[in-house]
């Protein structure tokens, strides 16, 4: 098992990054960082998500005809999310652990030396082709990247979250996958639904993390006809949306529909005496990721 210190950043790569960050930023609240260029063909920004995940955010695109993110954004996943860093403690140990499930660490750098007799420096990534399910984990050890303190979004025009709940992982087997975040990640289970759904709807298993930033979210087809199987069918394994809880669910919705955004998919209910809402917006608004957000009366009622 990696042992990880926290989940520094999510990514996503994007043909362009100034019409990103305005969404980012205007809509969903998030606060910008900073921009950087990187020599390796491409241009990036840093951004803060609002709440209490203390998570970054990162958006990427392409500096040139040459960028490799080229690839990205005509394939199959792209545009949309790219990627998720995860500072860990012990760059050998991480590579060790990729090892034990087949796989050889992508762009692995041997740990340099560290202070105070820690493990150093170093990374490797797991590869979404050579052991990642699809997606792509950046993995690091030595100083955070990510630092900024946890900020409440008060825009009076942006959707008020306040939570990265979780990112859903599609695939075809969901108890093989929650096995592997589990023994990779250290993630333990705390949902799996028991029912088959129809035959055009899905199943699920929810992780939680060890640092209790996020959730992720083990989704199946229950059948050939299931939306998520004509997503794997489209694009295999990969994640399928990034979900946020937000504040005030009709504050959410008065925010989306003051920037032009319309929602699908809205649905409420109770449990156990208690409200929730949620609703989802198509990645044609959001830069290519699908967005789903909830917001819950008590803690834990939605899931």
């Amino acid at each position: 098992m990696i042992e990880i210190v926290k989940f520094d950043h999510i990514s996503m790569a994007v043909p362009e990054l100034d019409p990103q960050i305005d969404f980012l930023t205007r809509v969903m609240g998030f606060r910008f960082a900073g921009k950087f260029e990187n020599d390796e063909g491409y241009f990036g920004a840093n951004l803060e998500v609002p709440g209490r995940s203390a998570i970054g955010w990162e958006v990427l695109a392409p500096n040139g005809p040459d960028s490799y993110l080229h690839r990205f954004l005509r394939g199959a996943a792209g545009p949309g999310l790219h990627h998720v860093a995860i500072q860990i403690k012990d760059a050998s140990q991480a590579a060790d652990t990729i090892r034990m499930e087949g796989n050889e660490p992508w762009g692995y750098k041997a740990p340099e030396p560290g202070e105070d007799g820690d493990a150093g420096r170093g990374m490797a990534y797991i590869h979404p082709r050579g052991g990642g399910h699809g997606f792509l984990w950046q993995l690091y050890a030595g100083e955070p990247w990510h630092t900024a303190e946890p900020f409440e979004d008060e825009g009076e025009h942006s959707m008020g979250i306040v939570a990265v709940n979780h990112l859903a992982h599609a695939t075809p087997d969901r108890d093989a996958l929650a096995g592997w975040y589990e023994r990779v990640f250290g993630c333990t289970t705390v949902y799996r639904s028991t029912h088959d759904g129809s035959k055009s709807g899905y199943r699920t298993t929810v992780l939680e993390t060890p640092t209790k930033q996020l959730r992720f979210e083990m989704i199946e087809p229950a059948g050939e006809q299931s939306f998520i199987q004509r997503f794997l069918d489209e694009r295999g394994p990969n994640m399928h949306h990034v979900n946020v809880q937000v504040r005030d669910f009709n504050h959410a919705l008065a925010a989306l529909q003051h920037h032009g955004i319309p929602i699908f998919g809205e649905s409420s209910g109770t449990r156990d005496g208690a409200g929730w809402s949620e609703a989802f917006i198509h990645p044609r608004h959001t830069g290519g990721m699908l967005v789903q957000f909830f917001w819950e009366e008590r803690p834990g009622i939605w899931m």
